[in-house]
């Protein structure tokens, strides 16, 4: 069960992407609040998996995890997920089609998550269902175009310390070869850049 201080970080979160309108919507949004139950995900464990069928929509309360995209025998880092945020596998819980991805805990971490058959309530029930699906989408279209725009516009440079602004840890967290693919650059570039910004 949810802390009242994890709940009030949850509901920031949730209306940081929705606005409710009328009694039946708040109502309906302290519903699906209720609904969100408290998991401890240990260091090196997965939120979802490539053999998950079910899409539960996670709140990140404590820790860091990394979304790696599955391509043959490689996987490669597609994006951090910090506190304060959501993650979910946008094959799962949107588009109810097999993932190509997987999250796991870069360290201990605590998350609240919605399970997939209440998700799914809520969207069959429209109203606020269909609005939270709606705020999900331009999440994360938001955020593959804000990524895009930071690869495509910044040296490596700019984009490890970008980096490093929002996950301090993260050169403990994870192999520099990851760090690199995720970059975009050269393991040579990366060892000059963190040099260059006196993390070497």
């Amino acid at each position: 069960m949810l802390s009242q201080k994890e709940v009030e970080r949850l509901h920031y979160g949730l209306l940081s992407h929705m606005k409710l309108q009328g009694e039946v919507e708040v109502q309906a949004f302290s519903d699906l609040s209720d609904k969100f139950i408290l998991r401890n995900v240990p260091d090196g464990h997965a939120l979802w998996d490539l053999s998950s069928n079910s899409g539960d929509l996670h709140f990140i309360l404590e820790g860091t995890f990394a979304e790696y995209l599955q391509r043959g025998s490689h996987s490669f880092i597609l994006r951090f997920q910090r506190p304060g945020k959501f993650a979910f596998s946008e094959d799962l819980l949107l588009y109810s089609k097999h993932s190509d991805t997987f999250c796991k805990a870069l360290s201990h971490a605590k998350v609240a998550s919605l399970p997939s058959v209440h998700f799914q309530d809520a969207l069959r029930q429209g109203g606020l269902g269909a609005k939270l699906m709606e705020a999900l989408i331009n999440l994360s279209m938001t955020e593959y175009r804000n990524t895009t725009y930071q690869m495509l516009q910044t040296s490596g440079t700019n984009r490890i310390q970008a980096a490093l602004e929002q996950f301090p840890d993260l050169l403990h967290l994870i192999p520099r070869r990851e760090l690199a693919d995720y970059l975009g650059i050269s393991r040579a570039s990366l060892f000059r850049s963190l040099k260059e910004i006196g993390h070497e």
